[in-house]
């Protein structure tokens, strides 16, 4: 029941926190400019992983992976309030504009957003390559990097085959606990950095484990480190 409890006491804050910690400790540990091209690798191999479990649920279910399946089968939620987001139809293309984002929120209260700026640059157009890499999707500004607010055209999304809805599958499949998102980030990470900067990398992991453990408790700690063996190229069982 601890474990259970603890699980959902992840959210999406403490998966800004945790992308921002650890690109920090790569910063500090070996410099900006060796640091973060690796960083933005991890988060492209991440964004893409993510994208490639969205595509393998849309096949199961039948459905294209056409934009608008992709934008049907994303893996997270938030409550409401913390994402103010609107789209415009346009030429078949969906341009929608995000004036509020629970990361920026987060990174911008923690005095961090100089670190989760490198997550902006690389996620969005990782995911959709992941789902399908003949997709495309514009990131016309973020906010962490100087837009007033962030702005994407997903090209096609009114075009071609559009979701079937009742062939999906119920949404409480669809979507993850943020616990699995806070999981697959670390593990991800961590790979990345000890892959490419050998003790260094490995180093500013388990310092973030620790940062993480001493904010969030050692039992939230441990799931990150306990968890990080997980396939995230799979579909988790049930889901």
């Amino acid at each position: 029941m601890h474990d259970v409890e603890t699980r959902e006491a992840f959210t999406a804050e403490h998966h800004a926190l945790l992308f921002a910690w650890i690109a920090r400790e790569a910063i500090v540990r070996i410099g900006e400019e060796d640091a973060v091209s690796v960083i933005r690798a991890a988060v492209r191999l991440y964004g893409e992983q993510r994208g490639h479990r969205m595509a393998l649920r849309a096949q199961q279910d039948g459905q294209p992976l056409s934009m608008a399946s992709y934008l049907s089968y994303r893996e997270w939620e938030v409550p409401v309030g913390e994402m103010q987001q609107t789209g415009l139809p346009w030429r078949g293309d969906l341009r929608t504009q995000v004036r509020r984002c629970c990361w920026a929120t987060t990174w911008q209260q923690e005095g961090l957003t100089d670190y989760g700026k490198y997550y902006c640059q690389e996620i969005d157009k990782a995911v959709v390559r992941g789902f399908n890499a003949d997709l495309i999707v514009d990131v016309k500004g973020t906010r962490t990097n100087g837009s007033r607010m962030c702005q994407f055209i997903y090209h096609g999304a009114f075009e071609g085959t559009l979701v079937h809805e009742e062939a999906q599958r119920d949404q409480e499949k669809r979507i993850l606990p943020w616990s699995y998102h806070a999981v697959h980030l670390f593990a991800t990470m961590r790979a990345v950095l000890q892959r490419e900067l050998g003790s260094a990398g490995f180093a500013a992991s388990q310092e973030v484990l620790e940062i993480f453990a001493v904010r969030f408790g050692p039992a939230m700690a441990g799931i990150l480190a306990g968890d990080a063996g997980t396939d995230f190229d799979v579909l988790p069982e049930g889901r």
